[in-house]
């Protein structure tokens, strides 16, 4: 991996820790959590510092992130709150299912969970936000490429088995054809004990696009809620993405000073 490459990701790997551990952290832990050597690691934060993306105390020799860092994406959860109905549209779908919900998106070979709304009950084992799993192996995903070519399907399941680490994550385009087949017959993506054996989750690709990236909705929770559940979830979605085409989920106003 090229140095400037290794420097990028390692940048964002520290800003995942401090996201992750919501405190204030010394040299030693996050050097050691990310199995960075010192020495560079010292240097990649002094740049963070003197970019003004981290903020150092020397009496407590700790860092933490400034606002600086926090404001490069914070237009997006706005544009998407206040274009399309989107949160809305969560929103009443979560009310009515009662389940772990999810705006998805396309992100190269990966789905990234980009608005989730969580039940009050106990029985839920929710991602979190900005999360990612592999497109080929998620309910979102193969929604999302129920709507592609069959070349472009292909082309996508290739490039992911060549990050695959062994055998057990390689996809074979005969399973993935067959998921994708039912999927654009019966309409909806159906991935029971994924990604562990106690969950499961429904999905539907919308029209809608975000910039030209596709969108999924999807439905998780415990899998035995889920799988017995699943005729009336996928009722209960078919209906809100109908309700949404029409135009019945009105966006939010934003209040005022968001869009400075």
């Amino acid at each position: 991996m090229l140095a400037g490459v290794k420097s990028a990701l390692r940048t964002f790997e520290i800003m995942e820790l401090f996201a992750e551990r919501r405190r204030p952290l010394p040299l030693h832990e996050i050097h050691t959590t990310l199995g960075y050597p010192q020495s560079s690691t010292t240097q990649l934060l002094k740049s963070m510092v003197g970019a003004g993306y981290l903020n150092y105390n020397r009496e407590t020799r700790t860092y933490l992130p400034t606002t600086r860092f926090s404001h490069l994406g914070s237009w997006l959860p706005g544009y998407i709150q206040a274009s399309g109905g989107y949160r809305e549209m969560i929103s009443e779908l979560q009310r009515r299912t009662d389940e772990t919900v999810a705006l998805v998106t396309q992100n190269d070979l990966f789905i990234q969970y980009v608005i989730l709304l969580t039940p009050s009950h106990e029985y839920k084992m929710a991602p979190r936000v900005g999360a990612m799993r592999k497109l080929v192996d998620s309910s979102s995903g193969i929604a999302m490429m129920s709507r592609m070519d069959d070349a472009k399907i292909d082309k996508l399941r290739r490039y992911s088995n060549a990050y695959a680490t062994d055998d057990s994550e390689r996809v074979s385009l005969t399973e993935l054809m067959q998921q994708i087949g039912r999927v654009r017959v019966q309409g909806y993506s159906h991935v029971p004990h994924r990604p562990t054996m106690e969950v499961s989750s429904i999905a539907m690709p919308l029209d809608a696009d975000l910039y030209g990236i596709p969108l999924a909705i999807g439905v998780g929770g415990f899998a035995e809620r889920i799988d017995v559940n699943r005729d009336r979830i996928v009722s209960i979605m078919r209906d809100i993405i109908a309700e949404f085409e029409q135009g019945a989920f009105a966006p939010s106003p934003m209040p005022e000073g968001d869009d400075d």
